[in-house]
């Protein structure tokens, strides 16, 4: 399932490159009239591209999603994601400075099989979304997603977000970057369903930041990712059939480093290597009785996942 499509996600990567040509040496005294008006004119630097990539590939000691299911702690999980950007519309003046629309999918490979028909290949989650920059560092995330598990463990769940990000980075190398988001279940659940006949599409909201740190002297930057999760009362479900309970649900806090790979020319993108570990508190009922049926069959409300990866912006 998407992570923070926290997602989930790719700005802080965009760069541009121009190429400025030459013209060839002219021999001193000859005719400007006579020359070819080819060989005068300078070359024009490439217009900057409207379309972006970004693939992301993600190696982790557990999938535990951003609503506290813990789906597997087995083994190796590797989560490939791959995302495209078409830039739709800039504007230095007006209300909605840039539009976004964002498609891609994200998937979760396990080296243990589970699952009600048990494979590696656990789930797949493509992605559409826009994304609408306004002024002085706000920004408004819009997404669709789809969770399709390849195991048959559940029905495919499609799911809708709104996010608000104020982006305070412009002040220096430290930045809070808090956010607000809307999470809400569409169409089946996104979580455990004990009685189909009780239960019902819920929403949760996230109250969270990024704190961050880049550092000047050496290419290193340190983030600090922290939310918390406050679900309706019908978003979980316990063993009887009931509500899960509403208000707090988790609160989770990792650290990550990051640095990137300026060995490798720009021409094949723009790779960067991080590592982390985030930490889930648990303190839901039936987020609770949820993962003691998973594939870990446990009910901690403490939870720790180690994590690494690289990610290649074009």
């Amino acid at each position: 399932m998407i992570k923070n499509i926290r997602h989930h996600i790719a700005a802080p990567f965009l760069a541009t490159l121009c190429a400025l040509g030459a013209a060839p040496f002219v021999h001193a005294g000859e005719p400007a009239a006579s020359m070819d008006k080819s060989i005068m004119e300078v070359e024009a630097p490439p217009p900057e591209s409207k379309i972006h990539a970004l693939l992301n590939v993600d190696i982790s000691s557990a999938y535990i999603t951003p609503r506290g299911l813990n789906v597997e702690n087995q083994g190796v999980v590797f989560q490939p994601l791959i995302l495209f950007f078409f830039d739709l519309y800039k504007s230095e003046t007006a209300f909605i400075r840039g539009l976004t629309l964002t498609t891609g999918v994200w998937n979760s490979i396990h080296t243990k099989p589970s699952g009600a028909v048990a494979s590696e290949f656990n789930e797949t989650d493509p992605i559409v979304g826009l994304t609408f920059n306004l002024p002085s560092g706000f920004k408004i995330d819009t997404f669709f997603t789809a969770f399709i598990s390849q195991t048959d463990s559940y029905d495919t769940s499609t799911n809708f977000s709104l996010k608000l990000t104020y982006n305070d980075t412009a002040f220096g190398s430290f930045s809070i970057n808090p956010f607000v988001e809307y999470w809400a279940e569409i169409s089946k659940k996104a979580t455990v369903v004990f009685n189909p006949a009780t239960s019902s599409e819920g929403y949760y909201f996230v109250l969270g930041a990024t704190p961050t740190y880049q550092f000047t002297t050496i290419p290193l930057k340190i983030e600090v990712p922290l939310f918390a999760n406050f679900v309706s009362d019908n978003f979980y479900q316990q063993f009887d059939g009931s509500d899960g309970g509403s208000g707090f649900a988790l609160v989770s806090a990792q650290i990550k480093a990051s640095t990137p790979l300026s060995f490798i020319p720009s021409t094949y993108g723009f790779w960067t290597l991080y590592a982390g570990v985030k930490y889930y508190y648990l303190d839901n009922t039936g987020l609770l009785d949820g993962n003691q049926v998973l594939a870990t069959s446990q009910r901690d409300r403490n939870l720790v996942q180690f994590s690494g990866g690289i990610s290649i912006f074009f």
